[in-house]
């Protein structure tokens, strides 16, 4: 069962990765997990994720995806693929400009989505990482082809620079791999009603799906482009 902890003083992470999978050996794939650059170095109150631990090992298999772009595993992976949003981010905490210009773009989707902040707006592209955007459109051809977009009521956002939900590291959004699909029904915490074909699609190209993950941390509204974090 995934749960969060908050760092206390003394909490070292090869500590608390024993206590939590009985082998200080999963120290660097909890630091990955968690965006933790450097294993030696907690933040007293900083929040942590320990998922389940076929979550967090590094074996799962990863799916192979046609096409030059692999699905990425853990911060490492992450910043490999899609490149280290933390060297634009300014001493204030706000990001450069620089990182949306150099790695953004709209990806043109078939269909309509209203926005769930406000149904009366609508999207016909989505805002994300330029070397997922092929991957995004032909994602969702698919689900038009499939007739599964009566199933999207409305659009949660894909890009947006904040932290995960109930956790000090930087979401997937930041980078534009994240996707978030009728939030109004499906939010963090809850079962959802996410239709299983919509999901299964999302998978087949390669995006994790947040209803799978457990306790708190579930999150039915959302895909990620990516494993282990």
């Amino acid at each position: 069962m995934a749960r969060t902890i908050v760092v206390k003083a003394g909490d070292t992470l090869s500590q608390i990765a024993r206590t939590a999978y009985g082998s200080a050996a999963f120290t660097l794939q909890l630091a990955d997990y968690n965006g933790i650059t450097n294993p030696n170095i907690l933040r007293i109150g900083e929040r942590l994720e320990l998922p389940a631990l076929k979550e967090l090992s590094r074996k799962q298999r990863q799916p192979v995806l046609p096409g030059p772009l692999q699905l990425p595993h853990g911060l490492e992976g992450i910043i490999d693929t899609f490149g280290d949003i933390s060297e634009h981010i300014r001493d204030n905490g706000h990001l450069r400009h620089a990182w949306e210009s150099g790695h953004l773009t709209t990806a043109p989707i078939p269909f309509p989505i209203s926005l769930s902040w406000e149904r009366t707006r609508q999207i016909r592209g989505i805002y994300c990482h330029k070397l997922l955007a092929p991957v995004v459109s032909g994602l969702f051809r698919e689900i038009e082809a499939e007739g599964l977009h009566e199933q999207i009521n409305t659009y949660g956002g894909c890009y947006n620079y904040r932290p995960k939900r109930q956790s000090s590291k930087l979401s997937t959004h930041c980078w534009g791999i994240a996707i978030d699909l009728n939030p109004e029904t499906n939010p963090q915490g809850s079962k959802g009603n996410m239709h299983p074909d919509l999901v299964s699609l999302f998978k087949q190209h390669g995006f994790t799906w947040g209803g799978d993950w457990s306790g708190k941390s579930k999150d039915p509204m959302h895909f990620q482009f990516c494993t282990g974090y």
